[in-house]
């Protein structure tokens, strides 16, 4: 059961806390087969879609 500290903590981490495949997160933005490989071993096979975002921009994503 939730206490009410972690249900306003989970408010808070909103998009943030929301964890993605890579291989769901490179459908999503179009990624190339060899930018979904650097995400994947930078990450693993899951992470943290704003860190991905940030990743995938710094090697020269889009911003659309």
């Amino acid at each position: 059961m939730k206490t009410e500290h972690q249900g306003e903590e989970a408010k808070h981490q909103g998009f943030r806390a929301r964890t993605v495949t890579i291989e769901a997160f490179a459908r999503k933005y179009r990624l190339g087969a060899e930018e979904t490989q650097r995400l994947e071993d930078q990450f693993g096979p899951a992470a943290g879609e704003v860190e991905l975002l940030q990743a995938a921009r710094r090697n020269g994503m889009p911003e659309d």
